[in-house]
């Protein structure tokens, strides 16, 4: 450790120094100066790890409990791992269980590397966080700050497919006392490059090639506001309280999963012996309506913009007429009057000569009738409330998953869309990987392992750092590195 730091004074501060005459002498700018301490700050930062690491796996080679347990196989076994400060190249000793022969890296294990892990937590949180936004190979060319270390779109991809996104609720203080919740659901049609593996597409009776997948969007919020105030002409809407559950959900049995994570978050977030209404608003897909059946309270509402979709195709073909003809179908909706709903699809279809046309007007006019009950609910109970489902999509899952031309299996259409809806709640993927790391762990016997950390503690508990690192590195006497001694002091006293 002492190396490293001695490394960063004989040379790091000398190049910064230079930097500092340059911009002195009008030669350089304060970017060559940021350049340079980032520079130096990235091979200061690799070193010490590794000099860290090496420190540690000669103290659990001298350890007690290891003499105990393990048998020395190995000594100086190299290992590069990717930080977000770069490279960090480091070397361990390998050792076997005494009467078992199985081959461990204690040090590894200390360090809770996982024995084909290629890169530290933030920097696969940090390729994450890009790829949500992105795509596999921006997230690669962002797992560090260090430019020259790129991972590759096959790595990214694999730490997209392993990473579970799954993490518990945190428990509110007190419940919110809500009267009314709201529910937006709708599903994304997302381009599949394969299913399950290449050249797994079956093909339709036409010839066509099926490969469409459809993440399902479920979208929780308590009310709607208009940040731009009530008087302005550009009206800009924002969900209060909302919360996002995202991913295939294939199935009766994918569908009642969903429901049920729905359920547990208000059961969690929510007082319902106060809450009165639950809205579920959807295009009237089955899969939409049977979420009445997971949450007390629920009533199916249909969207507007579903509903608009169909009363345009009814007149489409009208022409000079179809204004009047399509105010009138309103009126009819607005008011509930099926009867008048249905005389005036029957004049529609008179009027209509085309086949394939009439066909579309039944359609809509049979969409209409079996969503009657949810066009009921929206006229009577929400007031005929606008609510934003195509936004939600649009926003959460088609901008990475659908609106460019890329393929995707199952498995990632699935993953990349849990990923988009933790990042849309606020979740940190650092703070993920850490859960998912830590609950791994609780799964391993680890008894030897923790006995031999404990053993490590109580021995370095017995020096003090800040006060060894004075003795033993020139130049940390000097009134220029006064900052890297307030360092190595706060260090200690954390």
């Amino acid at each position: 450790m002492y190396n490293s730091i001695q490394h960063f004074i004989d040379v790091g501060v000398v190049k910064i120094n230079k930097i500092k005459e340059g911009i002195y002498n009008g030669k350089m700018d304060a970017s060559d100066l940021s350049l340079c301490i980032l520079k130096e700050m990235k091979i200061l930062g690799t070193k010490l790890q590794a000099e860290i690491y090496k420190e540690m796996d000669d103290a659990i080679r001298e350890s007690v409990v290891r003499k105990k347990y393990w048998n020395i196989e190995h000594r100086n076994q190299k290992k590069t791992i990717t930080d977000v400060m770069g490279d960090v190249e480091y070397s361990r000793t390998g050792y076997c269980v005494k009467g078992s022969g199985q081959y461990v890296y204690l040090l590894d294990q200390v360090l809770g590397y996982d024995p084909h892990q290629k890169m530290t937590l933030p920097a696969a949180a940090r390729a994450l966080e890009e790829t949500i936004e992105s795509s596999y190979r921006k997230g690669g060319e962002n797992v560090s700050i260090d430019e020259e270390v790129v991972a590759s779109k096959e790595t990214i991809k694999k730490l997209v497919h392993e990473t579970e996104v799954d993490m518990p609720l945190p428990e509110p203080k007190e419940r919110k006392k809500i009267r009314c919740l709201h529910i937006v659901a709708d599903e994304d049609h997302v381009a599949a490059q394969f299913w399950d593996e290449k050249g797994d597409l079956k093909r339709d009776v036409r010839g066509y090639k099926i490969n469409t997948i459809t993440p399902k969007l479920v979208c929780v919020f308590e009310d709607i506001i208009n940040e731009s105030g009530e008087a302005s002409k550009n009206p800009r809407y924002k969900l209060i309280g909302k919360r996002y559950f995202c991913g295939l959900y294939e199935g009766r049995k994918g569908n009642e999963k969903l429901w049920m994570e729905v359920a547990h978050y208000i059961e969690t977030m929510y007082d319902t012996n106060y809450l009165e209404k639950i809205f579920i608003v959807g295009d009237g897909a089955k899969w939409i309506k049977t979420g009445c059946e997971y949450l007390e309270n629920s009533k199916y509402v249909l969207d507007k913009f579903h509903m608009t979709k169909y009363v345009n195709k009814s007149v489409a073909h009208l022409y000079d007429s179809a204004d009047e003809v399509k105010n009138r179908i309103w009126e009819a909706l607005n008011s509930l009057d099926k009867k008048e709903l249905k005389r005036i699809y029957e004049q529609i279809l008179r009027a209509t000569e085309n086949e394939n046309k009439k066909e579309e007007v039944e359609v809509a006019l049979n969409y209409f009738l079996n969503n009657w009950h949810g066009i009921r609910v929206r006229m009577e109970e929400t007031s005929g409330w606008a609510y934003c489902i195509e936004g939600q999509i649009s926003h959460v899952l088609s901008a990475r998953l659908s609106s460019r031309p890329m393929g995707w299996s199952k498995r990632g259409c699935d993953q990349m869309a849990k990923l988009r809806a933790f990042k849309w709640n606020g979740g940190k993927v650092i703070d993920l990987l850490k859960y998912q790391k830590k609950q791994k762990l609780k799964h391993e016997k680890r008894e030897k392992q923790e006995e031999m950390i404990q053993e490590l503690k109580r021995r370095n508990s017995s020096w003090k750092y800040a006060e060894d690192i004075d003795l033993k590195i020139p130049g940390l006497e000097k009134s220029s590195m006064r900052w890297l001694r307030d360092l190595t002091d706060l260090a200690w006293d954390a």
